[in-house]
Formats: C-alpha cells, structure tokens, sequence
C-alpha cells in the first residue's frame, strides 16, 4: 500500500514539474518585445541590478532633473523594465512630461514608453494631445509614427477628426515606415467611430497604391 502510494506522490510531483516548466516557459513567450531600433536605444552604462535597486522613486527624480544625462539614463532603464515584462505605468506623468525635450535620442525613449502606456493612462496623454500633433511634424520618421501611435491609443471620442487628419496625412509620409503605421491606426480609429468607414476606405485605397509593398 505505501509504496502505490509512493509511485502515485512521485507521479504527482513529476507532472507538477512538468506544468511549472511549461508555465514558465509561456510566461517568457507573453512578455512585450521592442524592435531593434527600440532595443539599441536601451544600452546604458548602468549594471541591471543597479536599475533594479534603484526603484520608481529614484527614476522619477532623475526624470525631473535638469541633467539631460540623468534623464535618458532614467528613460533607458525604464524601457528595460518594460522589456522584462515589469509594469512602469505609474511613471507616466514624470515620463511625458519630457516629451517635447530637444534631445532626440531621449524623446524617441520617451515615445516608446508613451506607446505602451497611453491607452492605460488616456487622461493624461489627453493633456499633451498638443505636443503629440506637433510631434507628426517631426523631422524624425520614428517620432512621427510614434505620435501617431499614441494618438490612437488614446480611446477619446472628441479626438476622432484630429486622428483622422492624422492618419491621413501620415498616409501621404514620404518615409514608408510612418506610412504603415497610418495604416495599423485604421483599424483602431474605425473601432473608436465606426461612421469615419467611407473617409478611412479612402485611405485605404490610397495604401493599396502604395509603391512600397
């Protein structure tokens, strides 16, 4: 009798292995990637676990400091922790509070933030609505897309026919990369206000054109 027990805990104990190995493993698969360009920009002179015990505290105050230095050294950390699945929201008023920096290389940090948590933190990133339509003026092509993804992830009725001039400026972009990313924001204008459909086929027509596959 003990030992049919025994076989049976150590069954048990090996499919539990099994379904921790495996949840594991999903876990690794779900945390968010950054593209390359988003990943270059992360390299910091600090260690990991520098960053790590540094904690949001310390990034804010970095973030509200005059040093540029310490404000992108804030920002690639932050972006870190974005990139090892940990959850940064409650940065965001210290963090779009430098959206509009001079610094191109901090602004473009501050854009990959903005792009994760501006549908999470909508009444905030309504407050800058005016720097992110600036922002699609941009001489840079990856701020210009990055506005326009914020843009859209701001769920806010009053905000459909500055989205839709957007998208379909963003349409005619000479650059291919903010092009596309008019066109991934259709779908999530037409989701906000479903009778913008005949204006937005119009853009779509005009993608379909496009000499850029």
């Amino acid at each position: 009798m003990n030992g049919g027990f025994s076989s049976f805990r150590s069954d048990v104990a090996g499919a539990m292995r099994t379904v921790l190995v495996s949840a594991e493993s999903l876990q690794l698969t779900l945390k968010p990637e950054l593209t390359q360009e988003e990943q270059a920009l992360t390299q910091t002179s600090s260690k990991p676990k520098e960053a790590h015990k540094a904690g949001n505290e310390d990034l804010k105050e970095m973030l509200e400091s005059n040093k540029e230095s310490l404000k992108l050294e804030a920002m690639k950390r932050i972006v870190q922790l974005i990139s090892k699945g940990k959850n940064a929201s409650d940065l965001f008023p210290a963090v779009v509070k430098n959206v509009a920096s001079k610094n191109i290389e901090l602004k473009k940090l501050v854009y990959v933030y903005l792009v994760r948590y501006a549908e999470e933190q909508q009444d905030l990133a309504l407050l800058s609505i005016s720097t992110f339509q600036r922002a699609l003026k941009d001489p840079n092509q990856f701020i210009r897309a990055s506005a326009l993804r914020v843009l859209s992830s701001i769920r806010v009725p009053i905000i459909v026919p500055i989205m839709m001039l957007a998208i379909k400026e963003a349409a005619s972009d000479l650059s291919p990369y903010v092009r596309k990313t008019s066109a991934h924001a259709i779908q999530k204008l037409y989701s906000l206000d479903p009778e913008q459909k005949e204006q937005l086929i119009e853009v779509i027509v005009k993608l379909l054109k496009d000499k850029s596959t």
